[in-house]
């Protein structure tokens, strides 16, 4: 399962200065920045927390986890994710890693391309995208990835919109990868625990066009699933019928 956001340049000075506003108010004591992560907030009453989570009670950091939730809603950003099932990874065998990787460059990538369209027919310069993701064990792989889907492509085709191969940095040193932290966490709630709460916040903010998500694809062998990135789908996929 992998979910991040896109953000346009001039928006990421604000996403930033949320959680230094959000640092200052609940952990005002802390003489470095704090790696928000949603890990820290779910952790349950009586269970070992973390400084400076430890700061918190269990209201407090449901408080907070809702408030940046609330940024990702309100702030202008894009979602997207893709949300792999061990089972059908296995049967095709895939790394599902890899495989969600591939899905959201495809989507990003095709994200940019209306929104370039758009551009272009208002007379607007068009817009290139980069992929900036945590530093992981996956590194090695994702480098190696990125470089053939750059020259190759995707299985459904060229990147056309993505300007470099992925870059990597520690979540640490910036804000946005901790926001993608909370979608990823939010996302693998809904789709391996049945938690829709984290999930139903940030659902609108997912890629769409024309009532179609475009942003969500979850990877599944239950058919009939009725999550909202199949039902989409299965919409695409009905005939019209007329009387």
């Amino acid at each position: 399962m992998l979910a991040g956001l896109a953000v346009f340049e001039r928006e990421i000075f604000w996403f930033s200065q949320e959680l230094d506003n959000l640092q200052r108010q609940y952990f005002p004591k802390a003489t470095e920045s704090v790696l928000f992560h949603a890990h820290a907030l779910h952790v349950r009453e009586g269970q070992t927390v973390e400084e400076p989570w430890n700061e918190l009670n269990r209201e407090g950091r449901r408080e907070l986890r809702d408030r940046i939730f609330g940024i990702l809603r309100n702030r202008r950003a894009v979602l997207f994710a893709c949300a792999v099932e061990k089972r059908l990874a296995e049967a095709r065998k895939e790394d599902a890693y890899e495989r969600a990787f591939e899905d959201l460059a495809s989507r990003f990538d095709m994200f940019l391309s209306r929104v370039n369209r758009q551009a272009i027919a208002q007379g607007m310069e068009e817009q290139r995208g980069l992929i900036v993701l945590a530093e992981s064990s996956y590194k090695k792989v994702i480098v190696l990835l990125g470089r053939r889907l750059r020259s190759q492509g995707t299985r459904w085709g060229l990147l056309h919109n993505v300007s470099d191969v992925p870059l990597f940095a520690p979540a640490r040193d910036t804000r946005l990868l901790q926001y993608a932290d909370f979608c990823a966490n939010a996302v693998y709630g809904r789709y391996h625990a049945g938690l829709t709460r984290d999930f139903d916040l940030i659902a609108p903010k997912f890629d769409q066009d024309a009532g179609v998500i475009h942003g969500l694809s979850h990877l599944t062998t239950d058919g009939g699933c009725a999550c909202i990135a199949c039902f989409s789908r299965r919409g695409r996929q009905m005939p019209l019928s007329t009387s």
